[in-house]
């Protein structure tokens, strides 16, 4: 490490550079462009010597070279005039403030543009100071378990969501209950009322309503009424722990973790912005800033406990260690869900007007889309025909309720299919020791993931001692395992041994229905199937045993963070290091396309819609500028092909492709994209600065909005020179600063109108604005002049050197412009450098 050079001001400056004989100087900079002094410093007497642009609060530096200074002086000239119409002073940047001076509870009065950052400036400033902090000191072990002394925290602030039953409510208040078992004093600080809590005798406090409704705006700003209500709290309980139920939006857990260093436990439930993309037809207008939100709680929690598998890959994939992750499926009260005395469930059937003879099948939930409502309502008319016995008690209320009760009308199953509404917890599980049968026909995956769902109604009926009747989905199939199919129960000597449940396929309406019949015949079935179900509650799903794998885990896990906060440090990233990372955690969180296109269950139809926008909508000249189909039987080397979209058009064109990129995820997407469609292709990870290839191994290196984002650019068009045979082309792609893009939405709008020159370097406002990104990554991200470029190209061999100037959309020139054809336009306002160059053949 360097040390840090003494401070000098402009007018010793001569001086200083003689006597220290300096090759270069670092001028620091106090916002976007260099003043006056300095640029008449650079230009009277630095000659030859290096310079430097250091931003302290950004810690980055910028080599400024003479096409660099150029941009510099133009930058300063324009920002001169524009100060000079405002009277000499730029607006205040917006978000640069202390969180708590933002007014974040403003947001619906901000522009959408306006919103975003300073909500996505708020979120970055935690994920950069995000430091787990471990449980330890207050826990101890005991006889029953472990044991915290003083005071713990259950912290829910969802206060749109005023709920009284379901899943989601009987999981908080278990999980209180067996905290407070757990804890010398727990409160629950609560945005709504839970009767439940009270009738366990636990203390909570609704903390004030933020005075707004459940708008994405209004989630986002109630940051700052929870942050100043609970901080008073917090500063005077100086709790143990705090345990949160994750709320989109919501990251004043992390914050109060960061600033009084109180341990952190997530209990994340799946992402909301994932569920939208599945079952909503509105996705978060918000997106980025929820998932920002997400990751937010990731990086500070002390641990992440999930309900499945497939959220704990969710989280993984969001860069977190798989090890600060529990794993930890839902649960059942076995003293509050029990299975009915033969008196009391015939009590229960006589309010029903039915009797001992008639078999009760049961559902209790919301009635959402991932219930498999659709399946349960095609199986009402054939079971109340084939088994002139059965009755349906559906508990509940939600979004499918109403398709059920037209079901119900037009087959005139009123009598034999009740449907009560939503009850409160207690008397839900009441009404369920009605029913024999229990079902769980969930059926769905999330548009293009797994299934994350760990459904509390299913350990109910499990407790209930019934029997459930399942799908093979994900989780749900596992818990229910061992099981019988509905073939089994056709057969007559079948004989249970530890069978739980009776298991179909996911959205199987027939193989469903085919079970429901079957185990209405078979009633000496439900008590052993009943029992194991039960016993399986008792040893491994119980929510005594769902807390105390929490507790455990985190205590071994703060055990490692404690460890590892003594671990000596090891030698500091070098800067090009940490604008790789951050490209890599970009894209691995944000494949490059995928904002643009709709989610759906077809893996093939989801890329071909990528396809549609990239060379369509987006950039029709692609194909023909970027010869997709000029390279038959050539070997094409992609650097960063993102999710392959343009190099399918390469192998489709007939080349031998190769795609090397940073991003593992990326080259999933790739590969799957190659798969769907019968195509072969080549998939490395690598750097394009360090190319994994032996000299003169490709025909054409093409790569496409990539090599801007590298640090050294330079290099990289080296590496492709090497890879090249003698007469193979590069085809480059870069961001280009005499650009309508550049000038008019980054420099003026962002920079200029907005202040954010006032406190960043053009580069941080390009990497806050260019790419999206939820993760609070802001990859490196440079423009180009064509002579800039041209010289990096020629210096490095490259001959036959030819650039064009692409990419702009309809909406995006001026409007005294639009009737222009943006064909023509973008020849002189277009955003993207296209390079083609040619290795000499005699190199």
């Amino acid at each position: 490490t360097l040390p840090t050079p003494t401070k000098n001001s402009i007018t010793s400056l001569q001086n200083a550079i003689e006597q220290e004989k300096a090759a270069g100087v670092v001028f620091e900079m106090d916002r976007g462009w260099p003043n006056r002094r300095i640029l008449r410093a650079i230009l009277q007497f630095l000659g030859h010597r290096r310079i430097l642009f250091y931003w302290p609060q950004e810690r980055m530096i910028e080599v400024v070279d003479s096409h660099r200074l150029r941009h510099y002086i133009k930058l300063f000239a324009i920002s001169s005039a524009f100060l000079i119409l405002r009277g000499g002073v730029l607006p205040q940047v917006v978000g640069s403030e202390n969180p708590d001076a933002m007014a974040l509870n403003n947001l619906r009065a901000s522009s959408k543009d306006d919103c975003s950052l300073i909500v996505s400036t708020y979120f970055e400033q935690l994920i950069r100071h995000a430091h787990p902090i471990p449980l330890t000191g207050a826990i101890r072990a005991g006889g029953a378990g472990w044991h915290i002394a003083g005071t713990g925290v259950y912290l829910r602030t969802d206060y749109w969501g005023n709920i009284r039953s379901g899943g989601s409510y009987g999981h908080t208040c278990y999980v209180a209950q067996k905290l407070a078992n757990r804890t010398d004093t727990l409160i629950c600080l609560m945005a709504n009322q839970f009767d439940l809590l009270d009738d366990f005798g636990l203390r909570q406090i609704v903390v004030g309503f933020p005075g707004a409704v459940g708008t994405e705006r209004d989630m986002l700003a109630a940051n700052h009424h929870y942050y100043i209500w609970l901080k008073t709290a917090m500063e005077a309980l100086r709790p143990a722990y705090i345990y949160e139920r994750f709320v989109p939006g919501n990251v004043v857990a992390c914050r109060l973790s960061q600033e009084l260093g109180i341990p952190y436990i997530c209990e994340f439930n799946g992402s909301e912005v994932a569920m939208a993309r599945s079952f909503s037809n509105r996705p978060f207008e918000f997106e980025n800033l929820f998932l920002m939100s997400e990751q937010t709680a990731f990086q500070q929690a002390t641990i992440v406990t999930v309900v499945s598998d497939a959220v704990k890959h969710q989280v993984i994939s969001r860069g977190i260690a798989a090890d600060k992750i529990l794993v930890n499926p839902n649960g059942a009260e076995p003293a509050d869900y029990y299975p009915a005395s033969p008196e009391e469930k015939r009590s229960l059937k006589e309010t029903f007007g039915w009797t001992d003879d008639h078999v009760v099948i049961g559902f209790v939930g919301t009635f959402g889309a991932w219930h498999g409502i659709e399946i349960l309502t095609k199986s009402l008319r054939q079971v109340c025909e084939q088994i002139p016995e059965a009755r349906f008690l559906l508990i509940g209320d939600g979004n499918l309720h109403g398709m059920v009760a037209e079901e119900v009308e037009k087959h005139h199953l009123g009598d034999r299919v009740i449907l009560t509404g939503s009850k409160p917890q207690k008397e839900a599980a009441r009404l369920l020791r009605t029913c024999d049968i229990y079902v769980s026909p969930h059926h769905r995956n999330m548009a293009n993931e797994r299934f994350f769902g760990s459904p509390t109604k299913l350990f109910e009926y499990m407790a209930l001692a019934g029997a459930v009747v399942g799908t093979r989905l994900e989780q749900i199939g596992e818990v229910l395992s061992p099981s019988l199919s509905p073939a089994d129960l056709t057969l007559p000597d079948l004989t249970i041994t530890n069978q739980r449940s009776v298991l179909c396929s996911p959205g199987d309406a027939e193989e469903f229905t085919a079970a429901l019949i079957g185990l209405c015949r078979r009633r000496d079935l439900h008590p052993v199937l009943g029992a194991n179900a039960r016993r399986a509650v008792l040893e491994h799903y119980s929510w005594d045993r769902h807390v105390d794998h929490i507790l455990d885990f985190a205590v071994s896990h703060s055990q490692h963070l404690k460890a590892a906060s003594v671990t000596p440090p090891t030698t500091t990233t070098a800067i090009n290091d940490d604008f790789k990372m951050a490209t890599q955690q970009q894209w691995d969180n944000d494949p490059c396309g995928s904002h643009y296109v709709e989610r759906t269950e077809d893996r093939l139809a989801f890329f071909d819609e990528a396809a549609r926008f990239r060379h369509g909508a987006y950039a029709p000249w692609m194909a023909e500028t970027m010869e997709f189909n000029r390279h038959r039987g050539k070997k094409v080397l992609e650097i960063g092909a993102g999710m392959g979209t343009d190099l399918v058009r390469f192998a489709q064109g007939g080349a031998y492709v190769t795609d090397i990129d940073l991003s593992l995820g990326h080259l999933r997407l790739a590969e799957e994209n190659f798969r769907l469609r019968g195509l072969r292709g080549h998939f490395m990870q690598g750097d394009a600065e360090n190319l994994p290839f032996p000299d003169d191994s490709f025909d054409v290196v093409y790569s496409n909005g990539v090599l801007h984002h590298t640090p050294d650019t330079t290099r990289s068009i080296a590496e492709i020179f090497r890879v090249l045979r003698p007469g193979g082309k590069a085809i480059i792609m870069v961001y280009r600063e005499n650009s309508i893009q550049y000038w008019r939405d980054i420099i003026l709008w962002r920079g200029l109108i907005r202040g954010q020159l006032a406190q960043w370097s053009p580069g941080e406002i390009m990497s806050r604005s260019v790419e999206i990104s939820h993760t609070g990554a802001r990859p490196l991200v440079k423009v180009y002049t064509a002579a800039a470029i041209r010289d990096i190209f020629e210096t490095t061999g490259f001959r036959d050197i030819s650039i064009c100037r692409r990419q702009l959309m309809s909406h995006e020139p001026p409007a005294s412009l639009r009737r222009v054809p943006v064909t023509w336009l973008q020849r002189v306002m277009g955003w993207n450098l296209v390079v083609k160059a040619i290795k000499p053949r005699w190199v």
